[in-house]
């Protein structure tokens, strides 16, 4: 049988796969999300369950007037979320 004992290694594995909080889909509104492949800069402001929010640089893979579905790039791959639109401000490259 394994150990049951939570190492250091461990924990930090689980924090730092946790997923970003989204919104719910009722907060998106009656406008749907436009999809984009044009790919706009952005810094979005990405907030967590386990620690302070954080502005990372994303792009924009849709949006609507309310919401902006970003995605940014992270040593394990892709990650994604929504977020408001007021939590989204355009960057260069």
């Amino acid at each position: 049988m394994g150990s049951t004992l939570v190492t250091d290694a461990k924990l930090q594995f689980v924090l730092e796969n946790m997923a970003p909080c989204t919104l719910p889909a009722e907060a998106y509104g009656p406008q749907p999300i436009e999809w984009t492949s044009n790919r706009a800069a952005v810094w979005a402001w990405i907030s967590w369950p386990h620690r302070a929010a954080e502005r990372l640089p994303a792009w924009v893979m849709g949006a609507n007037d309310r919401v902006v579905v970003v995605a940014w790039d992270t040593d394990r791959g892709e990650r994604n979320t929504v977020v408001w639109r007021s939590a989204v401000t355009r960057r260069s490259k």
